[in-house]
């Protein structure tokens, strides 16, 4: 894992980690590492608070921005974080993951990662073992 994926990770986990204690959920940010290193959150400004993008659209939106400026050489990488759920096994329940999805310079594919939690009665996150999904 390079330098600036572990900053995305860093920054990520811990804002989103923050959301789900504050709100019981985690909506759709990103992170990007600009050339100096220096990692800056990113998230979806809302014009019109009647009518609010669903995740999807925020994902997509936030996507086009981070590639246009990875491809324009302005950043290094970037991460988009969102809430996912995630079945392990043909036969079990889905489990809900906050997924880190990066992307770099590099052209190296890297891996999605996925921080499993739950939310107890009493609004307590409680985080799993995190794994990694190759894509």
């Amino acid at each position: 894992m390079n330098n600036s994926t572990q900053k995305i990770i860093d920054h990520s986990f811990d804002f989103a980690k923050d959301l789900l204690e504050d709100t019981g959920q985690c909506y759709p940010f990103g992170a990007f590492v600009d050339k100096k290193g220096i990692v800056h959150p990113l998230e979806f400004e809302i014009q019109d608070k009647k009518n609010i993008p669903n995740n999807e659209t925020v994902i997509k939106t936030l996507k086009k921005y981070c590639e246009t400026e990875l491809l324009e050489q302005r950043i290094i990488a970037y991460g988009l974080t969102y809430e996912a759920s995630v079945q392990l096994e043909a036969d079990a329940d889905c489990i809900e993951t906050i997924a880190i999805d990066i992307v770099d310079n590099t052209n190296e594919r890297i891996p999605v990662y996925y921080f499993p939690y739950t939310i107890n009665n009493s609004g307590t996150v409680e985080f799993g073992e995190t794994f990694a999904v190759n894509r």
